[in-house]
């Protein structure tokens, strides 16, 4: 079995620039694409518990002249709670995340359809299409309204049983397993 890390590929050639000695330049250029013959299994043929981050520590020497850590890049400083309307009144003046099919705008405002079906209402900066799906992350203001920071534009299809049973999820049994 073959596995390829990839890293930045645009580094090598500032790499190249930043460093005249040619023996560093190979190795950080072997650092831009890392291949492991074999990967090293347990009994079972599942991955041996500590090979994720012996990798990680075998290629931040080799990356240390300009690559950023893969783990750096994810903020968890503030993470946002996926809730559909029914959920959102758990978590007024907090972070939520939310999906919405927009049925009209007013202004500042987008009133839609929260993928359990109620009625939401959403204070936006820009206007987006009608009946498009909205993500908004945001906070949220009432129980039913949300202040919204970041909006991202997921088109006019979307399955909101689907998202609907992962807010579900995320607030029930495995609560634990969302930030």
């Amino acid at each position: 079995m073959r596995w390829v890390v990839l890293m930045a590929g645009h580094a090598k050639s500032q790499i190249m620039a930043r460093n005249p000695n040619p023996r560093l330049n190979k190795r950080r250029q072997r650092a831009k694409t890392y291949l492991l013959e074999s990967l090293p299994t347990s009994s079972a043929q599942t991955p041996c518990p500590n090979f994720i981050e012996n990798l990680v520590r075998s290629l931040l020497p080799i990356a240390a002249g300009g690559f950023r850590p893969i783990y750096k890049i994810m903020d968890t400083s503030s993470p946002a709670v996926f809730v559909n309307a029914e959920l959102l009144k758990m978590y007024q003046g907090r972070r939520v995340r939310a999906v919405v099919q927009v049925m009209r705008n007013e202004g500042g405002l987008i009133v839609g359809q929260s993928t359990d079906g109620h009625q939401l209402t959403v204070k936006v900066s820009q206007a987006f299409p009608l009946s498009h799906f909205v993500e908004v992350i945001g906070i949220a203001d009432g129980n039913q309204s949300i202040r919204a920071e970041i909006c991202t534009d997921f088109g006019d299809t979307y399955d909101t049983l689907a998202y609907n049973g992962l807010c579900q999820l995320a607030n029930g049994k495995f609560k634990n397993l969302f930030l």
